[in-house]
C-alpha cells in the first residue's frame, strides 16, 4: 500500500498526481518526517509541528530545501488541491528512485481510534527497544516493522518501548502518561519524541493546576499506577485498559478531565483559525 493517498501531493514545490508518488519516495531504512492532522481544512497545531520538523532536520544534519513560510504555503496548497479533505498529512525528506532527496507533502493513510476504543480503552504490550536520537522524528523502518508485527500477532493497539534499564519511554507511535492519585507522570523529554499532543497536554495540566511531572517509570512499577493513557496526532487522549497482563481503570476521573481539556483546546484552536 502506498504511503500517499488522495488526488495530488507536492514534491519539491510542485503538485504531482498520486500515481507518480513512488518515483519520489523510495526509502530503505530511515527518513525524516512529520505528521499532523487536518480538520475542517485546518492543519491542527501546525506551528508546533513546523517547529519540530525543522528541529528534526537540524538534529539529523539534513537540509529541508525550503523555508518555513514557503513550507506552510505549500501545505495549504496540498490541502486546497485535495478539496480541504480531513485526515493526516505527512511531510518527509526521503530519497526517490533516482537516489535524490525529495521534500514531499502528502496525505497519508490513517486509522483513528473508534468511539468504543475511547470509551473502553485499548490493550498495549511492552517491548525492549530504543530509538536512536529519540528527540528527532525519523522513521526507523526496521523498528516500525517489528512493532507492527507484534501489534498484529498479539492483537494489541500499541507497543510501549522499554530501554535497557527497564524504563518505559514511549509508544511506537505515541507518548505515554501515567496517573497515580491526582498526579500525572510522563517520561522525561530527553528519552522520548517531543510529541505535539504531549506538549499540549502538559501545558493544559499546568494551566489547570493538575500536578504533572516528567520522570522515569520502571516496568516493574506499573502496579503503582491507577491509570494510563497514550497520546498522539491520531490518538488524542486514549485510555489504556491493559499493559501485558495488568489491567487499568479506563474511567479514572483525572484522565477524563484531561481528555475533556484537550478536546476543548482543539475546538478552541479550530475556531480561532477558521477563515473569516
Amino acid at each position: 500500500m502506498t504511503d500517499c493517498t488522495r488526488m495530488v501531493f507536492m514534491a519539491n514545490g510542485e503538485l504531482q498526481p498520486v500515481a507518480v508518488f513512488d518515483d519520489y519516495f523510495s526509502p530503505e531504512k530511515t527518513y525524516i518526517y512529520e505528521v499532523f492532522r487536518v480538520i475542517d481544512g485546518i492543519p491542527l497545531f501546525i506551528e508546533d509541528h513546523l517547529d519540530r520538523f525543522f528541529e528534526t532536520v537540524r538534529l539529523a544534519g539534513a537540509d529541508s530545501g525550503c523555508k518555513r513560510n514557503q513550507l506552510l504555503t505549500d501545505i495549504l496548497s496540498v490541502i486546497g488541491a485535495n478539496g480541504r479533505d480531513e485526515g493526516n498529512i505527512k511531510i518527509s525528506i526521503a530519497p526517490g528512485k533516482s537516489g535524490n532527496s525529495n521534500l514531499l507533502i502528502y496525505y497519508t493513510p490513517h486509522i483513528y481510534p473508534t468511539a468504543q476504543q475511547f470509551a473502553s480503552g485499548v490493550a498495549v504490550k511492552l517491548m525492549e527497544a530504543e530509538r536512536n536520537n529519540p528527540n528527532a522524528k525519523v522513521m526507523d523502518m526496521p523498528l516500525r516493522a517489528v512493532t507492527d508485527k507484534i501489534k498484529s500477532q498479539d492483537e494489541v493497539y500499541e507497543v510501549l518501548l522499554v530501554d535497557r534499564k527497564g524504563y518505559i519511554t514511549e509508544g511506537s507511535r505515541s507518548n505515554v502518561f501515567f496517573i497515580s492519585g491526582d498526579e500525572v507522570i510522563t517520561p522525561p523529554l530527553e528519552s522520548v519524541l517531543p510529541g505535539i499532543t504531549r506538549k499540549q497536554i502538559i501545558s493544559l495540566c499546568e494551566a489547570s493546576q493538575i500536578r504533572v511531572s516528567e520522570t522515569v517509570v520502571h516496568r516493574n512499577d506499573l502496579k503503582k499506577f491507577d491509570a494510563l493513557f497514550i497520546s498522539g496526532t491520531s490518538r488524542k487522549v486514549l485510555p489504556v485498559n491493559r499493559v501485558d497482563e495488568q489491567s487499568f481503570d479506563v474511567n479514572n476521573s483525572q484522565m477524563k478531565r484531561i481528555a475533556d481539556l484537550f478536546s476543548n483546546h482543539v475546538a478552541s484552536y479550530l475556531k480561532s483559525h477558521r477563515p473569516g
